[in-house]
């Protein structure tokens, strides 16, 4: 998993229990990262921008490492010492969110679609 020396602690116990699923959550990551930046330009921090990259990227591993599973990670990665608790409080929003939408799973442009449309109504959290 490449950035395996940016995780936490208990993001590392967590790759080191479930090996199959670190090369699925870096490869989610990334195909988040660059949906983002084709639909907004850029990866923001705290905007719409943001909001949108969360959801999609849970939903992604939702789809591909199963939805407990998503959750755990994400929850994980939120809890990183000395994250803001509003941003910690918003990131895990959009994360569920995005878990939501891929639990049924779906291809990739139609979770892209589905997180696009939770952001313009308003589903997501961004400031």
């Amino acid at each position: 998993m490449s950035g395996y020396s940016q995780l936490t602690e208990s993001e590392k116990n967590y790759v080191k229990r479930h090996p199959v699923n670190a090369y699925k959550i870096g490869e989610c990551k990334n195909m988040a990262v660059a949906e983002t930046r084709k639909r907004f330009g850029h990866n923001g921090r705290n905007d719409k921008s943001d909001a949108f990259r969360h959801c999609y990227w849970s939903a992604l591993l939702a789809r591909e490492i199963g939805y407990q599973q998503a959750i755990e990670f994400t929850t994980l990665h939120e809890s990183q010492p000395g994250n803001d608790l509003k941003e910690k409080a918003m990131d895990l929003h959009n994360n569920r969110a995005g878990a939501d939408i891929g639990r049924n799973g779906g291809a990739d442009e139609m979770l892209a679609l589905k997180c696009m449309e939770a952001l313009k109504k308003g589903r997501l959290i961004h400031y």
